[in-house]
């Protein structure tokens, strides 16, 4: 644009007197400014309208001032302008002969100059602003979608956790059942208490199963119900203002360590130690080597650990688990605790 209105200035040169060659070729390199500036610039443009040859100058200050111009009153000021300058003739006001067909010839010439570039202006302003609804339409209807597919993918955890708990709740019951009917109908001490505890298990596995499904989920204040069933001694309990979500981990990786040192450590000794860390919760299960032979491992395990590794690591935290030198094993996990130093 530049380039098209410094030629038009040079072609024209032979017209233009005194200040206005001067005044042409300030305004054309002043026009990569008309987007920043375009009020300034079209005021600065107008001047050459009074040339009567240089169109191209005021014509662009235009366009961009209707283009960039959130308001249609300063874009029709600015045509509007436009037109009653290049439409007065300046130069020889005392000479021009105001015929019919000159005075119409001029409304129609200084109207296209003001109208074509206003309107294009206007035209560019509403594309760049159905561009932009457009692409808010789009990203709504996105966020619509991920939201639909959320809500159906919770709407079907949300039957399997009812089918889960339907199916497990039903078995646990009858395990409770079963035990209490033991417990009544044993020889000996020793059995009545193993058979009220295994019936205390099944009526405690039941009501983590059920508040699980609701997402409740037990924290670390009910640790104290997974240490004594195991014989377990807690060092260190210090969690004070962890989320209910880090609790719940820290309670569930507990729980795990505890199930597979009962499993794989019968009668080893089992020691939880849980204290904050440099911005975390730091969570250790210890046990001893085992005093007694081990059981025959059962089909389908070793799906805890990888499990305890997703959860942590869900939560941005980590988890170890490895043997210790005098032959027992430790699980050892970071859970992050935001707002914690």
């Amino acid at each position: 644009m530049v380039t098209a209105c410094v030629a038009e200035a040079l072609a024209t040169r032979v017209a233009l007197t005194g200040w206005m060659l001067p005044t042409a070729l300030v305004v054309a390199c002043l026009l990569p400014l008309r987007w920043r500036f375009p009020r300034c610039v079209l005021l600065l443009a107008l001047p050459t309208l009074v040339t009567g040859e240089l169109w191209l100058p005021a014509m662009a200050a235009l366009h961009a001032l209707a283009a960039s111009e959130r308001s249609r009153r300063i874009a029709a000021a600015g045509a509007a302008a436009v037109a009653v300058v290049s439409f007065v003739p300046w130069r020889a006001p005392g000479d021009y002969v105001w015929t019919v067909p000159e005075t119409v010839l001029g409304v129609l010439l200084s109207g296209l100059l003001a109208v074509a570039p206003a309107a294009l202006g206007r035209l560019a302003r509403a594309r760049r602003e159905l561009a932009a609804r457009l692409g808010e339409l789009a990203l709504s209807q996105e966020r619509e979608r991920r939201h639909a597919a959320e809500q159906a993918a919770l709407r079907e955890r949300e039957r399997l956790a009812r089918n889960v708990h339907d199916t497990a709740a039903h078995h646990l019951s009858l395990i409770s059942l079963r035990s209490a009917e033991l417990a009544a109908a044993a020889g000996s001490e020793e059995y009545r208490r193993q058979a009220e505890a295994l019936g205390e298990l099944s009526r405690r596995a039941a009501a983590d199963l059920r508040d699980t499904v609701h997402h409740l989920g037990p924290g670390l204040d009910r640790l104290h119900e997974l240490l004594g069933p195991a014989g377990a001694v807690a060092v260190r309990l210090e969690a004070e203002g962890c989320p209910a979500d880090v609790g719940h981990a820290a309670y569930r990786i507990v729980q795990e360590a505890l199930t597979n040192a009962r499993r794989h450590a019968p009668g080893a000794p089992a020691v939880v130690d849980i204290g904050p860390a440099a911005g975390a919760l730091r969570v250790v299960v210890r046990n001893g080597p085992s005093a007694l032979p081990a059981p025959r491992p059962e089909p389908g395990g070793g799906q805890g650990l990888l499990g305890l590794h997703a959860r942590a690591a869900s939560l941005g935290g980590t988890l170890t688990a490895a043997s210790t030198p005098d032959g027992g094993f430790q699980v050892e996990a970071t859970l992050p605790v935001p707002g914690r130093a």
